[in-house]
């Protein structure tokens, strides 16, 4: 096997032919050694070759210690980034809890189905981000569920997060209220996890998404946004007043850094290995999943694209599809 990559030996791997070197070398030293005891015995050549020998022993010790020595983050980190950096991809917050994760996989599976049989976007499988290791910057989107038993934020994750809002990545947070009890609002576990989780972020004002927002037309023109629930509020930056002369649809100056809803998208979209809807939604079945699977492609467009549908140019078949 080819063992160099530009003239450097990959890390934790030591070629065949270093091993047969070595053992080569090894031998003929000793085959050095045992001339050199036998004909000049006494004398100080041997100790000193001994000595040169067990340098050179230790030194050959040390560089295969370097060699094998695993490197298992960095390895995992290389591959996440290469995956992310040659696709864009469906991505979710990994929250450590087994359930809430297979969930959001399940969930942008389906979603990613929906994206590549009806736009031209067609993302491969979804991916977990870990926001204490992994770069952020690779993803447009983030899909956070909430559940009570999520750990706090690190320092360290929180200034990514920072980071990641700042240079126009969106959050998409769902509170999950019926999913996880039988309360909507400030008191319901999810809710309750979002502002212990997002105490330390410094997210912008923000107001119930309004019905010119262009989050509502960049794809589907929408006026509600269920998930496995329906009912909840979605909220999103807050945009400057309107403009009397601005065209159908309004945006700031770029996307919103944070969504929250509380409908429990991920539940409605999830598919399983066969593409069968996992859960059943409530309480206006699949002509709600539908709706559910329109919000979300109308997400991704919105966190791919921007505000680029409040351009007047749009305006026309933006007012014609909506009967205007």
């Amino acid at each position: 096997r080819q063992a160099k990559i530009e003239g450097q030996i990959r890390p934790g791997y030591l070629p065949r032919r270093s091993w047969i070197t070595l053992e080569n070398d090894h031998l003929h030293g000793r085959q050095q050694l045992a001339g050199a005891q036998y004909s000049a015995r006494g004398s100080g050549v041997t100790r000193r070759r001994n000595v040169r020998m067990r340098s050179r022993r230790l030194f050959a010790g040390a560089l295969l210690a370097l060699l094998v020595m695993p490197l298992p983050r960095a390895r995992a980190d290389d591959t996440m980034a290469l995956k992310a950096a040659l696709d864009t991809r469906l991505a979710y917050v990994q929250t450590g809890i087994a359930d809430v994760d297979a969930m959001s996989k399940a969930g942008l599976t389906g979603l990613g189905a929906a994206l590549r049989q009806r736009t031209s976007y067609e993302p491969l499988a979804p991916m977990g981000v870990d926001v204490e290791h992994d770069d952020l910057a690779f993803f447009p989107l983030l899909y956070w569920p909430m559940d009570p038993r999520e750990k706090d934020l690190s320092p360290k994750a929180i200034s990514k997060l920072a980071d990641y809002m700042r240079s126009g990545g969106t959050i998409v947070f769902d509170t999950r209220d019926l999913s996880l009890g039988a309360t909507r609002g400030p008191s319901s576990p999810g809710e309750q996890t979002l502002r212990r989780l997002t105490a330390r972020l410094d997210l912008p004002p923000l107001e119930p998404v309004p019905s010119d927002h262009v989050l509502t037309k960049s794809f589907y023109i929408l006026h509600d946004f269920p998930g496995r629930w329906e009912g909840g509020t979605v909220w999103i930056e807050a945009l400057p007043p309107a403009d009397p002369d601005s065209g159908p649809a309004r945006g700031g100056d770029g996307v919103s850094p944070v969504i929250i809803g509380s409908n429990d998208w991920a539940a409605a979209w999830a598919v399983d290995a066969q593409g069968r809807p996992l859960v059943d939604v409530v309480p206006g079945g699949e002509a709600q999943r539908e709706l559910a699977i329109r919000f979300g492609i109308n997400l991704v467009m919105y966190a791919l694209t921007g505000n680029y549908k409040t351009d007047q140019i749009h305006a026309p078949a933006i007012l014609q599809r909506m009967g205007k």
